[in-house]
């Protein structure tokens, strides 16, 4: 996905229960199975968190292209 779109920055996908834990991620069980709530950090590349959302369900979680908005309109402003 990042060669696709041209993204120059890390994208974290398929993280495991173990590695996902440590960041403070919720994982439930229901009728669908085992998964991971999604938790959406924006980091700067000094490390400071700039935008997050958590949701456990559908509503209010950022879209693929609402991230890459917030992204390329921070890394406009900072060359």
């Amino acid at each position: 996905m990042r060669d696709e779109l041209g993204l120059t920055f890390p994208v974290a996908y398929g993280l495991t229960e173990s590695e996902f834990e440590p960041l403070g991620g919720w994982w439930t069980t229901d009728h669908h199975g085992r998964y991971m709530q999604p938790v959406e950090l924006l980091i700067s590349r000094g490390g400071v968190v700039f935008g997050s959302m958590y949701a456990s369900g559908p509503v209010g979680r950022m879209s693929v292209d609402e991230v890459l908005v917030a992204i390329k309109s921070r890394e406009s402003r900072s060359r």
